[in-house]
């Protein structure tokens, strides 16, 4: 079976067949359905590399992520939104993990040229100089994920980071808490560190809280570096926080754990809140206190943009989206009056 055989089942000219096959021009509605009932009873299927040689076009779009374990991030969310996005448009993706190095990130970008993507979807966690000077003149379209750039204007969808933590941080003060520990990320991830960090001291400030820098410790993204800040911030018994927010729910869950060994109880003796909502925060005992960010919209909205910037007969306008975010309120946070 050809596509002459499919065009001669069909009654119609081959050049009809390869234009409902490509979508690339109007087809009568009579004639689209007999083409249609021979390719599903037949089962051709077009040479796709054919197809692709033909449009100048892989189908197949590259996604960079930047984490140390996928199975423990809120990125796979945002990736399964992403596959049925690209899917249902008939495109495949190339997935590649720099794991936070810089230099692994541009040899991912001469991959994913030299592979003739179509286009990249790019969950950064930071963007240096280095990044500006390859891709200032790269020809692949591009939208970032997580993080935009003060280097280059590319489009971008991102959480609303900054606020988030300002509504966390302001939640816990709400809640009585005027000694709240932070344990945040390196300030290279502009979003997830920087960006979080600043509405943590923010919220201070504007409720007129003294900083204490005593107070604030890293870790990375792990529930392992969770566990240990927290042992930090808790090593003198007797001038402790009465709140910890971890700027990941994976960082709380940590601390949550490390308080336990302590012998201390959440809420009861120390709150603990979190950020991204992740599956198991809900099921977490006690469950999480934390900032919910729709990291499904997120991978959405940033494969459908990308799409629209591809379509070069419909090209979309908007290029920059910030994701909405909500709080949630469980069990590891309590009013201060009641520890």
């Amino acid at each position: 079976m050809n596509i002459k055989d499919v065009a001669n089942c069909a009654g119609v000219s081959i050049s009809t067949v390869s234009r409902v096959i490509n979508n690339t021009a109007k087809v009568s509605e009579d004639a689209r359905k007999r083409v249609e009932a021979v390719l599903k009873e037949t089962g051709y299927r077009p040479n796709s590399l054919a197809r692709e040689l033909q449009q100048n076009k892989t189908y197949t779009i590259g996604v960079l992520i930047c984490v140390t374990e996928l199975s423990m991030s809120s990125l796979s969310q945002s990736i399964n939104a992403i596959t049925d996005v690209l899917k249902a448009n008939n495109y495949n993706i190339m997935l590649a993990n720099s794991r936070y190095h810089a230099d692994e990130e541009l040899s991912i970008f001469n991959t994913f040229k030299e592979k003739r993507v179509d286009g990249i979807l790019y969950f950064a966690a930071g963007f240096a100089k280095k990044h500006y000077a390859m891709l200032k003149n790269y020809k692949i379209p591009i939208v970032m994920i997580g993080q935009k750039s003060n280097y280059i204007d590319m489009p971008y969808v991102i959480h609303d980071d900054f606020y988030a933590a300002k509504t966390a941080t302001e939640y816990l003060i709400q809640m009585g808490h005027q000694d709240i520990g932070f344990i945040g990320l390196p300030d290279y991830d502009e979003a997830a560190g920087l960006e979080r960090k600043k509405g943590y001291k923010l919220a201070h400030e504007m409720n007129n809280i003294p900083l204490n820098p005593s107070r604030m410790t890293e870790g990375d993204f792990s529930i392992e570096s969770g566990y240990e800040a927290m042992k930090i911030l808790l090593k003198n018994p007797d001038d402790r926080p009465t709140a910890v927010f971890a700027t990941t729910d994976f960082m709380a869950i940590g601390a949550i754990s490390c308080a336990n060994d302590m012998g201390l109880k959440v809420p009861d003796d120390i709150s603990v809140m979190g950020f991204d909502d992740v599956h198991v925060a809900a099921f977490y005992q006690p469950p999480l206190t934390t900032i919910h960010t729709d990291t499904h919209a997120v991978g959405t909205k940033a494969a459908e943009l990308l799409l629209s910037l591809m379509d070069k007969e419909n090209p979309n306008k908007i290029t920059k989206y910030v994701a909405s975010y909500s709080l949630m309120e469980r069990g590891s946070v309590r009013p201060l009056s009641s520890i």
